[in-house]
């Protein structure tokens, strides 16, 4: 199975997982990868509308922590995991150059340049790790599809926030984890795959449980990749209805959902 991957950036740890994991696993081939670029301010300037000052927080993740080496009380999050995995220190254009794969970088991965590298490659799957919306013209050329890992329980929770969401509406176990799919031209509403679901544990806060689900996301990207290799995964389409689409939460919501967190984990 021939695989292309998308990534928001070269620092990416997820990103960076993702292509190692299938990079040494036999019947998976990384064909080539295609890096995002930072300076594009139009995306900036819808993304701090979006996300006001949480923005620097988000910079903060993929541009310093990306490539920062992991905490020593990180038991299971991505720090401990890359050492795991043996994942060396560097970015994924280096990783690109070692495996002698393409690796442009891009202003999106909408751009003709993607388009080109698919007609070329011709993969048999393109997996998607960040990097905003697929439109319908990389969508067709992606071979089987376009792969995304969605950090919420599908298809209920789609959009953002998915973790605090499900902690201010369901009041015993919320519905916390992570679902992969297809990309189509909606928001997370493509045919489903796999699963995981998350647990509230003592102690968590909302960064505690995406910390926690974190590594999760390449080990359920490759399950998933092994299941469509081997035929033993039928894609689920979703039902409009069966779900909606969250925005981001406004501070107070969220000041609520902690609280009830809290009382869950005390």
């Amino acid at each position: 199975m021939r695989i292309l991957l998308l990534a928001p950036t070269s620092n990416s740890l997820y990103s960076r997982a993702t292509a190692h994991l299938i990079q040494r696993e036999p019947g998976l081939e990384l064909a080539g990868v295609v890096i995002r670029s930072i300076f594009n301010w139009k995306r900036l300037r819808a993304e701090l509308r979006r996300d006001g000052p949480r923005l620097l927080q988000k910079v903060r993740q993929k541009f310093v922590l990306g490539v920062s080496a992991p905490a020593d009380d990180d038991r299971e999050g991505m720090g401990a995991y890359i050492e795991a995995i043996g994942l060396p220190r560097g970015t994924l254009r280096d990783d690109a150059r070692c495996w002698d794969v393409p690796c442009p970088v891009v202003p999106d991965h909408n751009h003709s340049r993607v388009v080109d590298l698919l007609l070329r490659l011709k993969p048999d799957l393109v997996v998607f790790t960040g990097g905003g919306l697929i439109r319908q013209k990389v969508l067709d050329l992606a071979g089987g599809g376009v792969l995304n890992c969605h950090s919420g329980i599908l298809p209920r929770y789609r959009g953002m926030d998915v973790v605090e969401w499900p902690l201010l509406e369901q009041e015993i176990e919320p519905e916390i984890g992570l679902t992969t799919h297809f990309m189509d031209r909606g928001v997370d509403t493509g045919p489903i795959l796999l699963q995981y679901r998350e647990r509230v544990r003592r102690g968590d806060s909302f960064e505690s449980i995406r910390r926690r689900m974190e590594p999760r996301m390449p080990e359920l990207m490759l399950e998933t990749l092994l299941g469509l290799r081997d035929g033993t995964l039928t894609p689920q389409p979703q039902r409009e209805a069966e779900g909606q689409q969250y925005f981001v939460m406004h501070r107070r919501l969220r000041d609520v959902a902690g609280g009830k967190l809290r009382r869950l984990a005390g």
